[in-house]
C-alpha cells in the first residue's frame, strides 16, 4: 500500500512471535515496515553476536524500534536488563516498553520507575510505561500518575490499543497529558465481546488494526488532533496469525496498519535515536 507509512511503520515483536529473528526481519522487510521490536528473550535466544545483528538489519534496510520486557522493576536491577540496554545503546533502540504485573502501590513505583528511566538514559533509551487491564497497572490514568510524578526526560507511555479498548479508556482521557508524552502508539484491534479472560484474549486473540469491533480510526484522529508524534507499531498476538507463513503474516499485518494510519491521516512520526525528541 502506498504512502507515508511505509517509511515509519514498525512490527512488533509479537506480531511475528513464532519467527526466528532471521525470519522475521527478512519477512518484515518484505512486507514494508520500517523497523521491527524485540523481546528481549529474542535477542538473548539469537545466538547471533550484536555486529550480526546489526549486519542483519542493515541488509534489510531496518532498525529495532523497541525492546519488550517483562520483569519486577520495582525491585531493582534485574540481571537481563543490563544485557538489553548495553544492546540497546549498541544497536540504537529507541524505547522500551514496560508493564507493571506485580502488586505495588502506585506511590511505590514511582521512585523505581524514575531509577529506571535513569539507566536507559545512561543507553540513550526512552521508557514507556504500559498499562494492562489485567495488570496492578490498569489505565492512562493510573500511568500517567506514575510518569509524572517520575518527571524523567525519557519517561513516557505506550498506548496500545487493545489494553485502551479494554480499559475502557476514553478519548476525553487524553486530556492533561501532552503529546509529547506519548512514546509510541501499538496498533490492534478488539472482538465485539470481551472473552471471560483478558489475559488470555490480549495474549492470543487479538485482530488486526482495523478489522474488529473498536473505534480504532477514532482514537487514532484523536491522538493526531492531539498533537501525538509518536512511532507506530502493529502488535497482533493471535493464534490464527501465528499459524500463518511469516510473510504472509507480515504482510497483513503491515496492510492493516497502513490502512488505517493513511485513513486517519495521523502524521509521519519521527524516529528520533537516542535522546533526541525526548520530553
Amino acid at each position: 500500500m502506498a504512502g507515508v507509512t511505509e517509511k515509519f511503520l514498525n512490527c512488533s515483536a509479537n506480531t511475528l512471535r513464532a519467527a526466528d529473528l532471521p525470519t522475521r526481519v527478512s519477512a518484515a522487510a518484505s512486507a514494508g515496515f520500517a523497523g521491527i521490536g524485540l523481546r528481549v528473550r529474542d535477542y538473548l535466544e539469537a545466538d547471533m553476536a550484536d555486529e550480526e545483528i546489526r549486519d542483519l538489519l542493515d541488509r534489510h534496510g531496518l532498525r529495532v524500534l523497541e525492546f519488550e520486557h517483562n520483569w519486577d522493576w520495582a525491585l531493582g536491577v534485574d540481571p537481563t536488563e543490563e544485557a538489553m540496554l548495553r544492546f540497546a545503546g549498541r544497536i540504537g533502540v529507541r524505547h522500551l516498553n514496560v508493564p507493571m504485573f506485580a502488586e505495588h502501590p502506585l506511590s511505590d513505583l514511582v521512585e523505581p520507575f524514575g531509577a529506571l528511566c535513569d539507566r536507559a538514559a545512561e543507553h540513550g533509551v526512552l521508557v514507556g510505561f504500559e498499562f494492562l487491564p489485567y495488570s496492578h497497572v490498569r489505565t492512562i490514568g493510573e500511568v500517567w500518575e506514575v510518569v509524572t510524578a517520575a518527571g524523567r526526560p525519557n519517561a513516557g507511555i505506550t498506548l496500545d490499543l487493545w489494553h485502551w479498548f479494554r480499559s475502557g479508556a476514553r478519548v476525553e482521557d487524553l486530556a492533561g497529558i501532552p503529546a509529547s508524552a506519548i512514546t509510541t502508539v501499538q496498533l490492534c484491534d478488539v472482538r465485539a465481546e470481551p472473552g471471560p479472560d483478558l489475559t488470555e484474549e490480549a495474549r492470543h486473540r487479538r485482530l488486526l488494526p482495523g478489522r474488529g469491533a473498536g473505534n480504532t480510526r477514532e482514537v487514532l484522529t484523536a491522538l493526531r488532533e492531539h498533537g501525538v508524534r509518536a512511532p507506530v507499531s502493529v502488535e497482533v498476538f493471535s493464534d490464527d496469525l501465528d499459524a500463518l507463513p511469516p510473510a504472509e503474516a507480515a504482510r497483513l499485518a503491515f496492510d492493516a496498519g497502513a490502512e488505517v494510519l493513511d485513513a486517519t491521516g495521523l502524521p509521519a512520526p519521527s524516529w528520533t535515536t537516542n535522546l533526541e525528541g525526548a520530553r
